[in-house]
């Protein structure tokens, strides 16, 4: 289905981000062996990579998937609910734009993460939570119906 991935690689400030799993603190060094195992993985598959590079600044960067919504037909730059990762999303729109030539993107008071998005064949099931409200879930089904 898809041939081309995105990810981001772990930034030392992870330690610092979102959670609400009782894991305990991450350990950075074990992340970056992880990540670069499903770097690996991901090539075995036979997808494309892009790699984007640390972001200090986000402690959930890495978690790229939240910030877009990729699907074959149309690309969705989101707003995510939670206001310390508002800032991931502009180096996820130009990775994006590399293989998208126009993108959507939610406008406040729209917030969504992609994370609370499940495709099952052609159809989304788009979960609200803290992070995605009704206005932005409306915006997204507005969306994908436009591009059928």
């Amino acid at each position: 289905m898809f041939s081309k991935a995105i990810v981001r690689t772990p930034g030392r400030n992870m330690v610092s981000g979102l959670t609400s799993a009782d894991l305990g603190a991450p350990i950075y060094e074990k992340a970056l062996e992880q990540h670069e195992r499903y770097i690996q993985i991901l090539e075995n598959c036979g997808l494309d990579v892009t790699v984007l590079e640390a972001d200090e600044t986000c402690p959930d960067a890495v978690f790229v998937e939240d910030t877009a919504l990729l699907t074959q037909e149309c690309a969705i730059i989101t707003i995510p609910g939670a206001p310390t990762r508002r800032n991931e999303t502009e180096a996820v729109k130009k990775a994006v734009a590399r293989f998208y030539p126009v993108s959507e993107e939610i406008i406040p008071p729209g917030t969504v993460e992609a994370g609370d998005i499940m495709m099952v064949g052609r159809h989304f099931y788009i979960g609200l939570s803290d992070r995605t409200n009704a206005a932005g879930a409306e915006q997204v089904i507005t969306i994908l119906e436009k591009y059928g």
